[in-house]
Formats: structure tokens, C-alpha cells, sequence
């Protein structure tokens, strides 16, 4: 499940994987081919360029909840999220990724919203994608599902997920089998 956000340079992308790690990226437009792309096509550098940065569902609701206060209030209570693999004794550099009202109106398409995806190493990467009410309806919509798939409250699309990752069955078809052990049934 991913929802992806192209922009002339540079994509966002919010993705759920297989084992249920919810993922935000982004990557540049490629350099120098901005020029030569065709209506519709589109090109980035996914492979070299990319920041990705994994969140929690805690991160994906609080993500959904500034969604929604910016596009009903105007403001944002989302503090930017910061991740340090170093803190929990692991190998990359400091990640952030924020959302904030856009106050500069001089695009063609109104947009509401920035959201700031940076790679906070030796030499400082940052990404910046304008949002439209469009856009942060389908965030919150994405997030809120994403979290409530992670933490279990969505059965149906877990059980989708877990079958695809594996063959185990499904709590419906357990059930079945311990009604059915082939033991007397009590009268009650």
C-alpha cells in the first residue's frame, strides 16, 4: 500500500510494506532531465538520491491528526519528527520530516501545506513537496489506515497483509478448527 506524491522536482511517498513497516521517502527529480521529459513522464532518483525514514504508528497518527488540523484550522501541531539511528546503536544519519503551512502563494496550484523530508548528515539533503487539500485528505487517510493496520485494528487488511507474507491461517479459520475437533458439543 503506498500513496505517491510527484512533484516537477522532487516525490514523496508514503508506503506500507509486506511486514507492516510504514516507510516515508523521497527522492529528487533526476538532474539535467527536467528539460527533456515528456507530458507524463516521470523520473527520479530513486536509486542514489532517496531519503527514507521509517515511522511508528504513534508517528503516522500524530502525521494524520496535522492533516487534518491543517486543513480544517490552518495550523499545524505536528513538531517536526527526528530519527537518530545512533541512538539506538544503529548504522545512517539523522532524519526529519515535518509538515508546515504554506504561506507563499505565488505557485499556480493553491497549495496549503510543505512537507519537508531532510537528511540531516555531513553534507545536509532536504526535499520539499507542496500540498494540496487533496493531498493531506489522502495522507491522513493513508496514515490513519497504515497505523490502524500495524496495531491490529484493521483485521480484514492485517490478515490480507500476514497471508501474503506468509500461508499461516487466518484467526476465522482457527476458530473453525478448534469448533470443529470433532469433541461432543455442550448443551448450552
Amino acid at each position: 500500500m503506498n500513496y505517491p506524491i510527484y512533484r516537477t522536482k522532487a516525490a514523496l511517498r508514503f508506503s506500507l510494506s509486506r511486514n507492516c513497516s510504514a516507510f516515508i521517502e523521497g527522492a529528487p527529480a533526476i538532474a539535467g532531465r527536467q528539460g527533456q521529459m515528456q507530458k507524463g513522464e516521470r523520473k527520479y532518483d530513486w536509486q542514489n538520491q532517496k531519503i527514507a525514514m521509517s515511522v511508528s504508528p504513534e508517528e503516522l497518527l500524530a502525521i494524520a491528526a496535522a492533516c487534518e488540523s491543517l486543513r480544517i484550522k490552518g495550523t499545524c501541531p505536528l513538531p517536526p519528527l527526528y530519527h537518530d539511528p545512533k541512538v539506538g546503536n544503529y548504522n545512517g544519519v539523522p532524519k526529519q520530516f515535518k509538515i508546515e503551512p504554506y504561506t507563499n502563494q505565488r505557485s499556480k496550484t493553491q497549495f496549503i501545506a510543505i512537507a519537508n523530508l531532510s537528511e540531516m548528515g555531513d553534507t545536509k539533503r532536504q526535499l520539499a513537496i507542496g500540498l494540496t487539500y487533496a493531498n493531506l485528505f489522502a495522507i491522513e487517510l493513508f496514515c490513519s489506515k497504515a497505523s490502524s493496520i500495524i496495531l491490529g485494528w484493521d483485521t480484514v487488511q492485517a490478515q490480507k497483509v500476514n497471508q501474503e507474507k506468509d500461508n499461516t491461517l487466518s484467526p476465522q479459520k482457527q476458530e473453525e478448527e478448534i469448533i470443529d475437533d470433532g469433541e461432543d458439543d455442550i448443551p448450552f
